[in-house]
């Protein structure tokens, strides 16, 4: 399995502990079987369609990757995609093709001190729904964040894509796509590493649904995709629905965790007719980085809204992709299906029935997390969503085979429109799942980050001195460095307008002091010194470049990477905060090219 490289940065996260962590309420289920929630009125597609997949091959694949053989892999999957028609993109001449932009950097401004970072500051799209923001933490220890945006001068069309190298204390633009006809919608992104040593080989592909409408009739999908270097972007229109359909809230995901240049991404998005009757569930697939795809339609036979998709690893040569979906009942009920499907393309799918409740009753808008471990472990699975506007949760420790149902992701008295959920694969600490939702109110936005079994962790409501929307889902991470992990989360202000971000120990960040040009390498003493729990450390560098600043204990152990990023000549200054800290002897060490200079400070509390 490929390493996930991570940094830590530590300081104070100001929250409140709301209720004792006990998550089961008056309504909660424990270890129901996946098809307890099933109702009359559901259609069940049993067809079996034939695979157009020879069977050595799938035999061949089978044993390429229990292997872990890159090259075999790849093979054999071009071997296996020509059983399927390839996605055949639009003409180009016959649309407007998307332009690549370096846009203006972030304000960086820091509106709650030692706690939220404004991304973003201008209008959020949100026509085509509410998931326009989209966040990921890389294998590279960075954090990536893509906005759709609105009221751009001269284009319908704006995305950016914003990278931090420092734990969200400051972001920077990586690129934009920009188009001055077509509207941009819904976002999902996947952040994968082509080659394991080298970071800079992480790519980020964007999928968006773009269409020459505002309402989004016709809309069909495009990637983006970049090096996090903003070097050899591209976009491409790739998949047209038939005439009079359009497709909605595309969502991806890989099996980059397990594989790095034989990585294949899957996208998931809801096919529709312009008046928005039901087609069915279209899954594309690129084993190439996204510059080609096949695709298949799923027919559910039933509504199924707001799909969110995640891999399931299984080791079987077959693995599995899960697409949690909102699913209409009659007018005044929703529940929560899961829709498994193989990773091969094939219309034949099960259904897990995860929640029942009478008329009156809706499950709205479903987030899904699969945590990505080895194949011989059960798969922890977490779903998020509201039930009649407050946030729940659901969760499966044995791959979907039995389900805890109806958990409390928020209390009775937090109303609330959307949820959003992930998690980290390194299960040892704990605290590997994160979820959280916003307030219908926009107040506010409630962060937990616990376990898939039964009990989310401690409830961190933050009351934000700016409103959040209450027409987008925020987005969350496990942002983490060896086994410690850290709450990181990202949501549109009112509006929507503007971009914040928010992190458990969140640094306050590396300020120039003046704009003099130092004529040497300078570390100096920390100040005040001994300190609890703040301190200022500052340096001067003569010459633009990379400069590392970590702080590490008595054992050598890193507990804090200040700052690992290129910067121009002058003088900093930083505002550490060691509250998460015990008291004791630490150092702090500056790295900027040949100059390295360590200092002691003592933490008393």
């Amino acid at each position: 399995m490929k390493r996930l490289l991570t940094i830590l940065i530590i300081t104070f996260f100001t929250v409140t502990i709301i209720y004792s962590q006990t998550d089961i309420g008056e309504d909660t289920k424990v270890n129901m079987p996946n098809d307890w929630g099933k109702k009359p009125q559901e259609q069940v597609n049993n067809s079996i369609t034939k695979s157009n997949i020879p069977d050595y091959l799938l035999q061949q694949y089978k044993q390429a990757k229990q292997n872990h053989d890159n090259a075999e892999k790849l093979r054999i999957g071009n071997e296996i995609q020509k059983s399927f028609d390839p996605v055949i993109p639009p003409q180009k001449g016959t649309y407007e093709e998307t332009r690549i932009i370096n846009g203006p950097e972030p304000p960086f401004s820091q509106d709650w001190y030692n706690n939220d970072v404004q991304v973003y500051s201008g209008d959020v799209s949100y026509a085509a729904g509410y998931r326009t923001l989209d966040m990921k933490y890389g294998e590279d220890g960075w954090l990536y964040l893509a906005v759709a945006k609105r009221n751009v001068s001269g284009y319908n069309g704006y995305i950016t894509l914003y990278r931090s190298s420092n734990a969200g204390s400051t972001w920077t633009s990586v690129i934009s796509a920009a188009n001055t006809s077509a509207y941009f919608g819904t976002v999902s992104i996947c952040v994968d590493k082509r080659h394991l040593s080298n970071n800079d080989s992480m790519r980020i592909l964007m999928f968006y649904t773009r269409s020459g409408s505002s309402n989004f009739d016709n809309a069909s999908i495009e990637i983006f995709s970049v090096r996090r270097n903003g070097s050899s972007a591209f976009a491409l229109n790739f998949a047209s629905p038939a005439s009079g359909n359009k497709y909605e809230y595309p969502t991806a995901c890989s099996d980059g965790v397990y594989w790095d240049v034989a990585t294949y991404f899957h996208i998931i998005a809801r096919e529709v007719t312009n008046a928005g009757t039901q087609v069915g569930l279209r899954h594309f697939l690129s084993i190439n980085w996204g510059l080609n795809y096949t695709n298949i339609l799923i027919n559910t036979s039933n509504t199924d809204m707001y799909p969110s998709a995640a891999y399931c690893e299984k080791g079987t040569g077959d693995d599995s992709i899960y697409i949690a979906v909102q699913r209409r009942i009659t007018a005044t009920e929703s529940e929560v299906r899961a829709i498994i499907t193989c990773e091969w393309l094939t219309p034949n799918h099960y259904v897990y029935y995860i929640t029942s409740a009478p008329s009156g009753i809706k499950y709205e808008r479903p987030c899904i997390t699969v945590q990505q471990q080895n194949a011989n472990v059960l798969r922890r699975v977490l779903i998020t969503c509201t039930k009649n506007n407050i946030a729940r949760y659901h969760n499966s420790t044995n791959g979907g085979r039995s389900w805890g149902v109806d958990y409390i992701l928020g209390g009775s008295n937090m109303l609330a429109d959307y949820t959003w959920c992930n998690s980290d694969s390194l299960t040892a600490g704990d605290g590997y799942a994160i979820a959280c939702f916003v307030d219908q109110n926009g107040d506010s936005v409630t962060v937990r980050r616990g376990n898939m079994t039964g009990s989310l962790g401690a409830t961190l409501y933050k009351r934000n001195s700016v409103m959040s929307t209450g027409s987008l889902a925020p987005v969350c991470a496990v942002y983490k460095n060896g086994t410690s992990k850290y709450s990181a989360f990202a949501y549109a202000g009112q509006g929507p307008s503007n971009v914040y971000f928010n992190q458990e120990s969140l640094v306050t960040g590396v300020s120039p002091t003046n704009g003099n040009i130092p004529d040497r390498f300078v570390l100096e003493q920390n100040y005040p010194n001994p300190f609890n729990p703040n301190t200022i450390i500052k340096f001067s560098i003569p010459n633009a470049g990379n400069v590392k600043l970590t702080v590490f204990d008595i054992t050598g152990r890193i507990v804090s990477i200040i700052a690992d990023e290129e910067m121009k000549a002058g003088s900093y200054s930083v505002d550490f905060n060691a509250s998460n800290l015990s008291s004791g002897i630490y150092f702090y060490k500056i790295e900027a090219g040949s100059f390295v200079e360590t200092k002691k400070m003592t933490l008393i509390k």
